[in-house]
């Protein structure tokens, strides 16, 4: 996909996408009974609208990860301003009325620029009431989803921070550096960086091989890849396969919110290992929206990052955005120094120093 990145920004000032996977789950929201339902019960917490969705609309929320995805909804709810806080909980305030849907002329826009974005969160949450009442993961990590995951990851909103991050972590375009690409996917990761510095030496790990024929075709400089086989890393919370102090860089990008809470310690803290001293990581992910809007402060885009949250619950293995002052002290504890927070909390750089 070719982005003129000198357009791209503006647009995305427009939160043009935000706007309109809001609407989108609003819209589900509304059809699964969460306007009457919530209006119908005075002040309330989560416990106490969990069960009611239970008992009403079937919901399976035993399961940690619908629960989280039910809570989620209701902090857009919150964050729409359908609900607000008092002191015993939450209060449906009955005349909120959001209704800002896109004009024709801004959908096209969205739909040309982000449609395999769209299209991915839209069959989310198509799917979402078949889930919170027990249903099976939409799309896994397997082959029948290829396609699926590529038109996704390929967005231009990636696309952008990619280029960004990858520039954050290689300032030199004849780096000769040797980078780490953990989770590969695709390979638009290594597109990118390859795009940016041709002569770097990648070394690409993913937990299954799934994605390897099209991020070998995708690579511009097969020679420089080195492609570590799968079964030699049992994913997170396993031991990577090298030595420590090894890589002068490792990129992270789309993953964060696939490690178990449990494990993000041990994740981070073995790859922070493999680093070199003076090394960095490069994280793309997107952090919750915090409640002081110290670092998700736009309005939207915190409308957007609880859209998606939502949205890639239905998908196995997914775990949520973490809140980014509990990232940041995790990080700290492990021994990394902050070197750069920027876009809302979603590209991270890391030194070890």
């Amino acid at each position: 996909m070719n982005i003129d990145f000198l357009s791209i920004k503006p647009l995305l000032r427009q939160f043009l996408l935000q706007r309109l996977l809001t609407e989108k789950l609003l819209k589900f929201a509304d059809e699964e009974g969460f306007f009457e339902l919530l209006g119908s019960m005075g002040t309330f917490d989560i416990e106490k609208a969990a069960e009611v969705f239970q008992h009403v609309n079937g919901y399976q929320l035993q399961e940690k990860t619908r629960l989280r995805m039910f809570t989620v909804l209701i902090d857009l709810l919150h964050e729409c301003e359908y609900i607000k806080n008092n002191d015993r909980g939450y209060v449906w305030v009955s005349d909120a009325n959001f209704n800002r849907p896109l004009q024709e002329s801004e959908y096209k826009i969205v739909i040309n620029t982000f449609g395999g974005q769209v299209a991915f969160i839209e069959e989310c949450i198509l799917y979402a009431a078949t889930f919170l009442r027990g249903g099976p993961s939409l799309y896994s990590f397997d082959r029948h989803s290829l396609d699926t995951w590529e038109k996704f990851l390929e967005n231009a909103e990636f696309r952008f921070a990619r280029s960004i991050l990858t520039k954050l972590l290689i300032p030199h375009t004849d780096s000769r550096h040797t980078i780490l690409d953990l989770c590969y996917g695709p390979g638009f990761d290594i597109l990118q960086i390859q795009e940016h510095a041709p002569s770097m030496k990648v070394t690409a790990l993913d937990f299954k091989d799934t994605f390897y024929n099209q991020a070998s075709h995708r690579s511009l400089n097969p020679d420089s890849v080195e492609w570590v086989s799968p079964e030699l890393w049992n994913g997170f919370g396993s031991h990577l396969p090298f030595d420590d102090n090894i890589f002068d860089a490792v990129l992270f990008t789309c993953a964060d919110p696939y490690i178990p809470e449990e494990l993000r310690k041990y994740v981070y803290s073995d790859i922070f290992r493999v680093l070199k001293r003076g090394g960095s990581l490069g994280i793309l992910t997107r952090s919750y929206p915090d409640p002081g809007k110290t670092y998700v402060n736009d309005t939207w885009i915190r409308r957007g990052i609880l859209c998606h949250d939502f949205a890639e619950s239905v998908c196995e293995g997914w775990h949520g955005f973490c809140h980014a002052d509990e990232s940041l002290n995790l990080f700290r504890s492990i021994g990394y120094s902050v070197h750069t927070i920027m876009l809302n909390a979603s590209i991270w750089r890391l030194d070890k120093t």
